[in-house]
């Protein structure tokens, strides 16, 4: 298929020809996103942090709870990306031996109708030991301030997430045996 790029910024963007007619295409590298779970707190930590795509009347500060995450722009494994981004995101110290990649380590389309972008869906325990006690996180030189928001599993449970990624870890994590101790 014919293709011309008509943006090149920090996505590119595609005006592809297709037999359907021509389709615009988020170019977009693949990404890797991870649900952290304290054993023994029994609760999940998520990242909040402001969005410009999130901005709205109703949110002028585009704050939004995720999943500590990150993106192949270095040429990284999925383990070895998640444990970088946990400690960038959210001061947490992981090996990669601690990962567990979900979907047998298989990325997942992120909206196949407008981008290329795969994540790795990713899960890991973390204990007291293996976090700061910093209250804001991220990468300074991209202005990112991010800060951490630990959950207890029974609200996560009943929280409405707004992010696909979070919405996806959660249903995954309702089936682990971690959740289905909380029952007993």
């Amino acid at each position: 298929m014919k293709s011309k790029r008509v943006y090149d910024g920090f996505f590119k963007v595609d005006l592809v020809d297709t037999p359907q007619g021509p389709r615009e295409v988020v170019k977009a590298t693949d990404s890797v996103t991870i649900l952290l779970y304290n054993i023994s707190t029994r609760r999940v930590l998520l990242i909040s942090e402001p969005r410009a795509s999130m901005i709205t009347e109703r949110n002028p500060k585009g704050l939004m709870i995720g999943n500590v995450a990150g993106r192949f722009d270095v040429d990284l494994s999925p383990r070895a990306l998640a444990v970088k981004e946990a400690k960038e995101e959210a001061g947490v110290t992981l090996r990669e031996s601690d990962i567990v990649l979900l979907n047998n380590g298989q990325p997942l389309a992120v909206n196949a109708g407008m981008t290329n972008e795969k994540c790795y869906l990713a899960f890991a325990t973390i204990g007291w030991s293996d976090y700061e006690d910093e209250k804001i996180f991220g990468n300074r030189q991209e202005g990112e301030k991010i800060e951490r928001i630990w959950m207890p599993i029974l609200d996560f449970k009943e929280y409405q997430p707004e992010c696909l990624r979070v919405f996806t870890l959660q249903q995954w994590f309702l089936q682990t045996d971690f959740y289905q101790e909380t029952k007993t």
